[in-house]
């Protein structure tokens, strides 16, 4: 027996037809129920069965992930640090203003791939990165330091990565950079241990 009150049913119909954007035809469509019914749960007169709950619970937790979507890369465009917000390949889904002037990086967009921009050491780094995990839900945060070279010369920058989940299950990856002075880059180097400090899950305890 379901305790959860009818009333309430109608107005968690009415908000997922609301987030989504569709009529109740269309949602009706969606449940493979005829629209009678979507009116008759709407206006507290029946309640949905439960796979129809389950069905409709689902499409609420996709909503709540695409709106958590949305406000990282807000978060990310917005911010007055340094931050990058990238998929596998390297490709930028949303840069911060601060984040170009931070690593001396001019036309960086989202759609952009980091790959074949800075040179061949960059590269290695960028896919030993990749390789390490970060893209597949194996790790909890990387550290990486980075050497590049830009018009001016190397430019030396660590960022600190930690995974997104998206919406569609892709991963994506929230990068905090700080630009290094070529000493701070040399000691981090030796602290480290290399370039790359990987700490899955399984670390945090």
């Amino acid at each position: 027996m379901d305790t959860f009150p009818s009333t309430n049913w109608a107005k968690m119909v009415s908000g997922l037809r609301h987030d989504h954007g569709l009529s109740q035809r269309a949602l009706a469509e969606r449940l493979s129920v005829d629209q009678t019914t979507i009116s008759r749960w709407e206006r507290g007169k029946d309640l949905p069965g439960v796979r129809h709950r389950r069905l409709m619970r689902d499409m609420m937790r996709q909503t709540a992930t695409s709106r958590q979507d949305k406000l990282t890369k807000l978060r990310v465009q917005m911010s007055s640090w340094p931050a990058t917000l990238l998929r596998q390949g390297a490709v930028f889904v949303e840069v911060s203003r601060a984040a170009a002037a931070e690593v001396a990086v001019e036309d960086i967009a989202p759609g952009c791939s980091l790959y074949g921009r800075f040179g061949d050491e960059a590269d290695e780094q960028m896919h030993a990165w990749e390789r390490s995990g970060i893209f597949s839900g194996d790790l909890a945060m990387t550290v990486s330091l980075n050497r590049i070279q830009s018009s001016a010369g190397p430019v030396y920058f660590r960022g600190m990565d930690t995974p997104h989940i998206s919406a569609s299950g892709e991963i994506w990856c929230l990068c905090e950079l700080r630009r290094l002075s070529e000493a701070e880059y040399a000691t981090e180097l030796r602290q480290m241990g290399g370039p790359l400090l990987s700490i899955p899950y399984d670390a945090l305890g």
